[in-house]
């Protein structure tokens, strides 16, 4: 009975010194890009550029959209894979939300430096012709957080905006179900709406601040803000210090945004 005693009291300890060891804030940057399935400006298949973007800007996350898997369209390349390879990243994930026969997968891609766990991968509501997913992971960064990842359509139509709405609203209903134990999140990826569009709003309503909007697309000249991040109103743990667009023309037809985050241990105030 001693020694159990004696090993729960150990356990509780090494809890403590490493609640003790997390600093007050860490700063994190996060790669935000759509791929374009890795398809240059040029029309050329080329992982090997955007690889070759992502360890120039030397990111602690990235997180991807417009990603394939053993598709005959780029190669059957695992672009989740070879692109870890490329970068030396050391954790990877990929969620497919959508079957390209006949065996292929298109979906959506995380990449960090520190170990990450997938809390959950998700179908959101989408036009019928398609499918569309949310994908929720744990950065155990030296202040762990969480990312979700979305990719919503692109269309124009009425229904096309009211799928949008919906789908963001089941995005923030998601990851408020999957975060019991309360972590700082970000919410990021290509949303397909303007800063003011009924999506921004409704997310905004759900308590969700939109940052710093950025023109990435398109690539040549871009001067339409559609790849946001969004961080929880009420949780003033998580702090964007900037968004910064990426001069990188030719890699895909959207640029890549580099967003600096601070996350605190317990509020940015204390």
């Amino acid at each position: 009975m001693k020694k159990y005693l004696m090993a729960a009291t150990a356990a509780v300890a090494l809890a403590a010194a490493d609640v003790e060891a997390a600093p007050r804030y860490s700063d994190v940057n996060v790669m935000q890009w759509n791929l374009h399935i890795a398809i240059d400006m040029n029309f050329r298949f080329n992982l090997k550029a955007q690889a070759d973007v992502i360890l120039q800007h030397n990111p602690d996350v990235v997180v991807l959209n417009e990603v394939d898997k053993n598709c005959p369209r780029t190669g059957y390349v695992d672009m989740t894979q070879n692109l870890a390879i490329l970068t030396g990243m050391c954790f990877s994930q990929f969620a497919g939300c959508r079957i390209l026969p006949p065996d292929g997968l298109y979906g959506n891609a995380i990449l960090s430096r520190y170990r990450m766990e997938l809390v959950g991968s998700w179908l959101i509501p989408a036009l019928i012709e398609e499918t569309r997913g949310m994908t929720l992971v744990k950065i155990h960064a030296p202040n762990p957080f969480l990312v979700a990842l979305t990719h919503l359509n692109h269309r124009t139509t009425p229904e096309a905006n009211a799928a949008r709405i919906q789908a963001v609203t089941k995005i923030a209903e998601l990851i408020e179900k999957n975060n019991p134990g309360k972590l700082p999140v970000i919410l990021t990826g290509d949303f397909n709406c303007y800063p003011g569009s009924d999506p921004v709003n409704k997310l905004a309503a759900l308590g969700w601040t939109l940052e710093k909007p950025v023109p990435s697309f398109p690539s040549k000249k871009p001067d339409i803000m559609i790849d946001h991040l969004y961080r929880q109103t009420a949780d003033n743990r998580v702090e964007v210090l900037d968004r910064i667009g990426i001069d990188e023309k030719i890699a895909s037809d959207h640029i890549p945004v580099i967003n600096k985050v601070r996350i605190y241990r317990n509020s940015k105030r204390k």
